[in-house]
């Protein structure tokens, strides 16, 4: 028998950074993280660990109405193993877990407050989500050439939620209730080695998902409503039985290469910020709550990697159908409405390197996405433009160094005003190239020193995908946030 203690420990902290233009973009966060595992191993088939965490940062957004003040977590877990119990049962699997993570944003923390259309004083928002579940799996070897993994997890996640403002502070207030998630999944995968050079592996789940809301809490205006009661019956939602599946077929060409295909379908149960935050999903207001429909994603993958001496290349594609995408639609200000659509995706990547010299490899990759809705006719929103990358490593005894150059082309295929629950299409996006460089020295086996400039030529770019920039930080709003502008870094590696 034998004991592990294993602790981790993080704090890193950041200033707001500038663009290419030399303008400053409100970016700064502080963060810090703690973890710690206790394990027990009685014998060499058996494992006990006990884990916890905690956490908590702070961040400024100049891309949003409030700044992120408290990210506080709180974690905890234990998990048992048990391997080689039989011929026929190999692997024995335990987790039971708990999450919390309580949030506070705010407009005055970490910014001058400026009242603005929807925000005239100075306001804080807390809320708090605490998850439990549990998880449990068994493989089996069924015949030397074939296992089964078989399973069931759960999980139960209650929102909670206050707000305040000057006069008001939230912690004065009590928790309001506003939703309440759970789920219950059941698993299967089969691994099947049909011969020496083909696998065959399929999996099947089926997941019962259920959600309640609090019409009460939803409807509270300054923590002056009365504490949410329970959930009446048109304030739930369930489905039962909700399948996702996949089948894979891989076969090994020769050494070192091989190809595969795909075929697999996936149910999604909209979440929190698809079913409780956007502007129609009160009784009131459309109900999306009780009319939004799970997501349902058809997906066809192939794609093969062929690795030589000095060479290697690989490529993958995908072609999909989702039913029911659930798209937002952004009305100005902070409304946005959610609604089902129909949705046809399919994108390809490229990849290679070939070693130049004994110390001197190129590298290459090339990605395309491609989405349309199907149901309004129009390109489908937050979809990246087609990326290039141009890379060189250099590796001579103690020393290396490498040079990235990374081409984004302009998007043109975009659906303004529309989006997800991360953000939404502003209007065509332009293209740029940026130069990277880094180099590094082992000092010895166990300490190594790296140092590198990002975007070498301090050009000024934003991402297609973004925020808008926000007007109580003088940003232009309805216009993407500029990334940062040359930035050096310099790291330390040491192993122990």
């Amino acid at each position: 028998e034998s004991y592990y203690l294993r602790l981790t420990a993080n704090h890193s902290q950041s200033k707001d950074y500038k663009d290419g233009s030399g303008r400053i973009v409100p970016s700064h966060w502080d963060k810090w993280n703690t973890d710690v595992a206790l394990g027990f191993t009685p014998d060499a088939q058996t494992l006990i660990e006990l884990s916890a965490g905690t956490g908590d940062g702070e961040a400024r957004y100049g891309g949003r109405g409030m700044d992120g003040t408290r990210f506080r977590r709180e974690s905890a877990g234990l998990r048992f193993e048990k391997s080689a119990i039989s011929p026929l049962l190999s692997k024995l699997e335990a987790q039971l877990y708990y999450n919390q993570a309580d949030h506070v944003m705010d407009n005055f923390s970490l910014r001058p407050f400026k009242p603005s259309g929807h925000m005239s004083m100075p306001m804080a928002s807390n809320v708090r989500r605490t998850t439990t579940g549990l998880r449990a799996a068994a493989t089996w070897e069924l015949t030397p050439a074939t296992s089964l993994l078989t399973g069931m997890d759960a999980m139960n996640s209650p929102h909670d939620k206050r707000s305040g403002s000057a006069m008001q502070p939230y912690g004065s207030k009590p928790w309001m209730r506003d939703a309440r998630f759970s789920n219950l999944g059941l698993f299967a995968e089969l691994n099947r080695q049909l011969d020496l050079e083909n696998k065959l592996v399929a999996g099947l789940r089926l997941d019962r998902a259920q959600a309640w809301r609090y019409p009460d809490a939803s409807s509270s205006m300054g923590g002056m409503s009365m504490a949410a009661g329970n959930a009446a019956a048109s304030n739930q939602r369930e489905r039962s039985a909700l399948p996702s599946g996949f089948v894979r077929w891989e076969r090994e060409l020769a050494a070192g290469s091989t190809v595969y295909a795909g075929l697999g379908h996936v149910q999604r149960f909209p979440d929190y910020w698809e079913l409780i935050s956007p502007g129609n999903s009160s009784a009131s207001s459309g109900n999306a709550f009780a009319s939004l429909k799970p997501e349902k994603t058809t997906q066809i993958d192939v794609g093969a990697s062929w690795k030589a001496q000095d060479w290697q290349a690989w490529t993958s594609a995908y072609l999909g159908y989702v039913q029911d995408y659930m798209l937002f639609d952004y009305r100005g200000g902070m409304s946005s409405q959610v609604r089902n659509v129909n949705a046809r995706t399919a994108g390809i990547e490229l990849g290679g390197s070939y070693r130049l010299t004994p110390a001197l490899t190129a590298q290459a990759t090339l990605a395309y996405s491609w989405a349309r809705n199907a149901t309004d006719q129009r390109p489908l929103p937050q979809t990246p433009p087609l990326e290039a990358k141009l890379g060189l490593d250099y590796h001579q005894g103690a020393w290396s160094a490498g040079a990235l150059w990374r081409v984004v082309a302009a998007q043109h295929r975009f659906a303004a005003g529309q989006g997800n629950v991360v953000g939404k299409d502003f209007g065509p996006s332009a293209g740029f190239g940026l130069l990277s460089v880094n180099a590094g020295y082992s000092v010895h086996r166990k300490l190594k020193l790296t140092a590198g400039i990002d975007n070498l030529f301090d050009k000024n770019y934003a991402e297609h995908l973004n925020l808008a920039g926000n007007a109580g930080f003088g940003l232009p709003g309805g216009q993407r946030i500029n990334e940062p502008g040359r930035t050096l870094w310099v790291r330390a590696d040491f192993k122990y």
